[in-house]
């Protein structure tokens, strides 16, 4: 577990003017983010430079899928063959339809993995930052430090930029 300082502020703009309070505290990149009951556009506080890997993961489960769906029509017709005519008949459509089947299975519990992931809904032990004010609208700006020192610096930061409710906590962002 890492210290974080965490600030409640009651808008966009005080929030804005202590990230970049906090950017020029020269803390490592990734290491402020913002917590909000309405989403923000990326940049209206700080940049979060971790790369979005949902899409990615959820065509990872598709291609999955897909070729389980395959592999399970072929494996079908092989342990169970209809012999016609002293052929086994082997027929697409079924086997693109399960394979669509089963490719559509494995996109949906990739998504669900994937947004669990992205959200930070899978970490163990689920110690998150969190305050129940910021459904009513109120802007956490979250920063993980290191040291006393840091952390002295970045609630002077916060309290200076109008930030209310500003204390350290123990959890991860």
């Amino acid at each position: 577990m890492s210290t974080v300082i965490v600030g409640l502020f009651e808008g966009v703009e005080t929030a804005a003017r202590a990230g970049r309070a906090l950017k020029g505290l020269s803390l490592p990149a990734g290491s402020v983010t913002t917590i909000s009951a309405v989403p923000l556009p990326d940049g209206a506080i700080v940049t979060d430079p971790e790369p979005v890997r949902f899409p990615r993961i959820v065509i990872a489960g598709w291609f999955v899928g897909a070729a389980a769906g395959l592999g399970l029509t072929i494996a079908t017709y092989m342990l169970y063959p209809l012999i016609t005519g002293g052929k086994t008949i082997v027929s697409v459509p079924p086997t693109l339809i399960i394979t669509y089947e089963v490719a559509m299975l494995g996109a949906l519990l990739a998504t669900l993995f994937g947004g669990g992931r992205e959200m930070g809904l899978l970490r163990f032990p689920p110690r998150m930052i969190h305050d129940p004010r910021i459904h009513d609208g109120k802007i956490a700006l979250c920063a993980r430090v290191e040291g006393d020192e840091q952390a002295r610096r970045a609630m002077d930061a916060m309290k200076t930029a109008g930030g209310t409710e500003v204390r350290a906590e123990e959890g991860e962002l």
